[in-house]
């Protein structure tokens, strides 16, 4: 019971990192500072820290997990879904935020490119898989939070 106090704990604060960043950090970076490209700045530094956040507690999740004496298929379920979180988290990291700064670094100011310029396209389409990441890290947790109250209760 410990081993599952301990990954709702750990759930709900990788759950509150995810809502804080997204629906009060990254829109209120764009709405106060004048400048796209230092808005995109701070959330693109904000959101780096969100993902190793994620990283370090997606491993520390399944760590803890497969160290419990819980052995259902309720524990493969968790397991599969953590693991899911967390390769998103690296996907995000590593491949979706990683291209999107480049395309920051080559091309400077991304709102000042047409909306069908090609880069311009590719940067949107990205920051479009970002946020399902994180729509789906965010859903996963909740999902596994109420799993987890529900259980010990």
């Amino acid at each position: 019971m410990m081993s599952a106090k301990i990954r709702l704990a750990l759930l709900g604060l990788w759950l509150g990192t995810m809502a804080f960043f997204s629906f009060v950090v990254a829109p209120s970076a764009f709405a106060v500072l004048r400048q796209q490209q230092l808005a995109g700045a701070l959330v693109s530094r904000t959101l780096g820290v969100l993902e190793i956040i994620g990283m370090i507690i997606g491993a520390l999740l399944i760590v803890i997990l497969i160290f419990s004496r819980e052995r259902d298929r309720a524990f493969l379920y968790e397991l599969i879904a953590l693991a899911l979180m967390t390769v998103s988290m690296l996907v995000s990291r590593f491949v979706v935020s990683s291209r999107m700064h480049e395309l920051r670094v080559s091309l400077g100011e991304i709102a000042q490119l047409a909306a069908n310029d090609p880069a311009r396209v590719e940067f949107d389409r990205l920051h479009q898989y970002s946020v399902w990441l994180m729509g789906f890290n965010i859903l996963g947790a909740v999902a596994l939070i109420a799993y987890l109250a529900r259980r010990n209760a």
